[in-house]
């Protein structure tokens, strides 16, 4: 499929009603190259046998369910492709890895944290000297103290901040924990909510996520450093702040010794952030001069287009809410970076104000000596004219969610993800032991986990794996708690309809499958897209399973289950002392249904290369936590954003009791494999 088809199967399957004068306008090509396209691509389905693109007698283009199905699968595909880092990318990453890393750093060390070969490495090296050079800053390389990054510590910081910004790819939990193994992330978001608490107010869904990456990168260099140098970053103007003076009183409750530029910095990170909400008209010192250029600029507004605001004291603080943390952006050269327009409503109405606010901005921009970038002003314009005539249509910030897993770093992340899935309307910060959870529960709204918690907190106790259908039950539970009901409106009216044109009954059965189906529809990212990835078979040989019928113990067990990989160089005998460490702590969260354990643990504790091997015992075992264990699924992965599959699968053996019949009567390991890819 050719980027001409992609380009008209684009727009056929958002518009199959466009007609073909339309069309080529839209595209740019003429009647004769988008049919020779589409005749093309008809070929193809013909030959996969999928119904063909057909105009009907209107001139509708009719794009078949197959086809969509197609592209959907392509597009995941894509996605997955999409997970290798660019080149680019690989330039931000070796520059994050140099400025969080201030020890000697040498080409091993590149080359084993991008995960390319040295030749790569040295591309990746003369790619990330030019990133840095925008910032007047350097790549040496010294053979006593390696790769360092040389210049201003100003400079490198506002790298830091700005790389966070410009490369999404630093949103993958994986490598910021990497780059920052030493912060601990549940004091960061405790930080973040004392000073929401603090402050009185709610930081944005996007501003939050900024905060919980940038701040344990800012700290693995910060902390590493006792201090920073003699410069002085903000001649006095951040320590004016509010920010600052709690930050100061916070910090000094952690373990993390800053220096007072480094304090400064991260005080800065806070002030750029966008607010969501104010929860007091408590008012700073700090904010006096910006609040007088606000009422200025409404009153010009006003003036210039005979517009009377209503509640105009509530509006100008809605409007320092989004104009301080911008000024602060464009004092110190920071980017705007990802910050979307997704909660305003984006019409003509309000692009109309782009060219009023340029002049409205003047007395501001003339107040900070800096002119305002354009994707700065036209987010102000979009937000300025939001709050004019739609500030009841802005959405509710996303609940914060945490997930609590009584062991199993693997089950944890597993269940993480799954949620994620599940559920776009939540923000998860954060998977916590259940220590850690009552030392910081405070700082969530709602959590998931997987045995009954003590705490106020709406709780949903879940199993670690759940079916399609039991996803979807959790869902509508959920979304019913947060009060989140149009699926319930949708229902109704669609059963009123059913019923108003058949004999159809109100049965519970019909409004549950409703229910499901527009849960299903509803999801951003479907549950089914676990499909494409790669089976339970892919990661286990014939060769590493192992069947047994005597009596053993539970950890002559394990490790007789892990040989095969250990044989084969998969994982090593740290892997295999930190499973049994796991195993005999109360609470162990390592099992599936009766009969299933998967030992499992981080890359960081043997994990060499990625597999699964399986012990079957004729006799049941007894485990510290669990009786009459047959199955054994040692489980190594270096990726944990590819075995979902592969875990579902082993869910679904573990709780199938006819499968796991027949699957105890086989004696041969070929046998026993070619049975589980039938099943699988």
């Amino acid at each position: 499929m050719n980027q001409r088809i992609r380009n008209i199967l684009t727009i056929l399957t958002k518009k199959p009603e466009i007609k073909m004068a339309e069309l080529t306008e839209e595209l740019g090509l003429t009647r004769r190259q988008i049919n020779y396209a589409i005749n093309q691509f008809n070929s193809e389905l013909i030959t996969q046998k999928i119904p063909s693109i057909e105009r009907n007698h209107v001139g509708d283009f009719n794009v078949p369910l197959e086809v969509l199905q197609m592209l959907a699968t392509q597009q995941k595909k894509s996605e997955q492709l999409n997970m290798i880092p660019s080149d680019d990318e690989r330039a931000a990453l070796l520059s994050m890895f140099l400025i969080t890393n201030t020890e000697y750093v040498s080409v091993d060390h590149l080359s084993e944290f991008l995960g390319v070969g040295k030749t790569t490495v040295a591309e990746d090296v003369k790619r990330a000297d030019r990133l840095i050079q925008k910032y007047y800053l350097s790549l040496k390389y010294d053979r006593a103290k390696g790769y360092q990054i040389e210049g201003s510590g100003h400079k490198v910081l506002q790298l830091l901040a700005d790389l966070v910004k410009r490369y999404p790819i630093f949103k993958r939990a994986e490598l910021t924990e990497q780059l920052s193994s030493e912060v601990s992330k549940e004091e960061v978001i405790h930080l973040i909510h004392n000073m929401e608490q603090m402050l009185h107010l709610s930081y944005s869904d996007e501003s939050l996520e900024y905060l919980k990456t940038t701040l344990p990168l800012l700290l693995a260099r910060g902390v590493a450093e006792s201090k920073l140098g003699t410069e002085n970053f903000f001649e006095g103007e951040v320590k004016d702040t509010p920010e600052y003076r709690f930050l100061n009183v916070l910090i000094k409750e952690t373990e993390w010794k800053l220096s007072s530029s480094y304090l400064e910095w991260m005080t800065l990170l806070f002030l750029i952030s966008n607010i969501f909400e104010k929860k007091t008209t408590q008012e700073f010192d700090s904010d006096r001069h910006l609040k007088e250029l606000i009422r200025e600029m409404v009153a010009n507004f006003e003036q210039q287009t005979f517009i009377t605001i209503e509640d105009r004291e509530n509006f100008e603080r809605r409007i320092l809410n989004h104009l301080r943390p911008a000024c602060f952006r464009i004092k110190y050269n920071l980017s705007l970076g990802v910050y979307s327009l997704d909660s305003l409503i984006q019409d003509s109405n309000h692009a109309i104000l782009s060219d009023l606010m340029k002049e409205l901005i003047v007395p501001t921009e003339n107040w900070l000596r800096r002119a305002f970038p354009s994707d700065e002003l036209d987010l102000l314009s979009y937000y300025f004219g939001f709050q004019l005539s739609n500030q009841h249509l802005i959405k509710k910030q996303k609940p914060r969610a945490v997930v609590v897993c009584t062991n199993g770093v693997m089950v944890s992340k597993v269940i993480r993800e799954s949620l994620e899935k599940l559920f776009t309307e939540l923000q998860f910060l954060s998977s916590f032991s259940v220590r850690d959870f009552y030392q910081f529960e405070v700082d969530y709204d709602l959590v998931f986990t997987t045995i009954p918690l003590e705490t106020d907190l709406p709780q949903f106790i879940i199993d670690p794996i759940m079916t399609y259908k039991e996803q979807i039950s959790l869902r509508y539970r959920v979304l019913n708690e947060l009060g989140i009901n149009e699926i319930d409106q949708s229902v109704d009216r669609l059963m009123g309809i059913i019923q108003k044109y058949s004999d159809a009954p109100s049965s519970k059965e019909l409004k549950e499958e409703l229910q499901y189906f527009l849960l299903q529809e509803k999801q951003d990212s479907p549950l089914e897209n676990t499909k494409v990835l790669p089976s339970l078979t892919y990661y286990l040989k014939p060769n590493y399973i192992t069947v047994i019928d005597e009596d053993i113990t539970w950890e002559d067990a394990v490790a007789l289950a892990c040989k095969p990989l250990m044989d084969n160089q998969i994982i090593n005998d740290e892997f295999l002392l930190d499973c049994l460490q796991q195993m005999r702590q109360p609470n162990y969260a390592g099992y599936f249904g009766e009969k299933t354990c998967i030992p499992h643990t981080t890359a960081e504790h043997g994990v060499q290369r990625e597999g699964i091997s399986l012990l079957i015992s004729k006799k049941p075992i007894e485990f510290p936590n669990r009786k009459g264990i047959q199955i054994i699924f040692p489980l190594s992965f270096l990726d944990l954003t590819k075995h979902l599959k592969a875990i579902n699968q082993i869910a679904d053996i573990s709780t199938n009791q006819e499968f796991l019949s027949e699957l105890f009567s086989k004696k041969e390991t070929k046998t026993i494999y070619q049975f589980i890819r039938q099943f699988t």
